[in-house]
């Protein structure tokens, strides 16, 4: 699966490389190299960057979910950046932007770990 990942200030980055992601085979792959990797992170706070995604299918939003609870779990702290328009506006529809931490752009998300209290 098309993925590469960087560790950088405790912070694992993770960039999905396809463009689209619909179909099933491939999204278990995917997920499955996800898991693999954060299973071998010391890293506590995870990116995942959507920066080459244009397309994907209503499936990867369940497998995120998951991602996400499995997160939890672990006590990692997991953004999403760089999301297209398009996506995004799934993401709100369906009302999961307020599940995710969703940021502009990896530097965004980085910088947004170290935010504190109402002003930052």
């Amino acid at each position: 699966m098309p993925i590469n990942s960087y560790a950088k200030d405790d912070i694992l980055t993770i960039r999905i490389l396809d463009e689209r992601l619909i179909d099933p085979e491939q999204l278990k792959r995917l997920f499955d190299d996800l898991y693999a990797l954060l299973g071998k992170s010391e890293e506590q706070q995870v990116v995942l960057d959507f920066g080459s995604v244009k397309f994907m299918a209503s499936a990867m939003l369940g497998k995120l979910v998951a991602m996400k609870k499995k997160c939890d779990e672990f006590k990692a702290k997991l953004k999403l950046c760089s999301v297209s328009p398009e996506i995004l506006e799934v993401f709100k529809i369906t009302k999961l932007n307020k599940v995710f931490d969703i940021q502009s752009d990896d530097a965004a998300a980085r910088k947004s770990f170290t935010k504190r209290g109402f002003f930052g």
